[in-house]
């Protein structure tokens, strides 16, 4: 199924990250296994299972991981970008998770995931500035509105 519009893009990119969710059995045996190997791969494997958690601040651990195996010369850092990226996009940090997956795809334009996930960010941003938008203008109606009664009232007052 592909995507006709940038929010379709995004309800079916959520669709498929929700499908992808890290049980809390599979982040505890990752974290068995880290705590007790902490090697690069298992290192990976336990932040890519908290990259999607539930819990907020287990999605932020996870990006402290990837950036430290990106740091440690990881062979796959795509992989750990990718994983910070979602990571970001499920804690809200949009524009963090945004900037990841485009440096994933100047490097790999092919990369499918990275791409639905860039369209799912730029529909929520888009989304995000059509409301400022709204409530922009809807307070420059509200002060205009309230400008041209407090007129009013003057000409009215300046007639009696």
């Amino acid at each position: 199924m592909t995507a006709s519009t940038p929010a379709d893009a995004r309800q079916l990119f959520e669709d498929t990250l929700e499908m992808e969710m890290s049980p809390s059995s599979l982040i505890s045996d990752a974290a068995l296994a880290y705590n007790n190997e902490p090697k690069p791969d298992t290192t990976f494997t336990y932040a890519f299972a908290l990259s999607r958690s539930r819990r907020d601040s287990e999605r932020a651990y996870a990006i402290v991981l990837f950036d430290q195996l990106i740091s440690d010369g990881y062979p796959h850092p795509v992989d750990c970008y990718y994983g910070k990226s979602v990571a970001f996009y499920l804690n809200k940090d949009y524009d963090s998770a945004r900037a990841g997956v485009e440096d994933i795809l100047r490097s790999n334009p092919g990369h499918q995931k990275a791409r639905a996930l860039h369209l799912a960010t730029v529909a929520v941003m888009e989304e995000r500035e059509k409301k400022m938008n709204l409530a922009v203008g809807s307070g420059v109606l509200a002060v205009g509105l309230g400008a041209a009664i407090g007129l009013a009232g003057i000409l009215l007052g300046k007639k009696k």
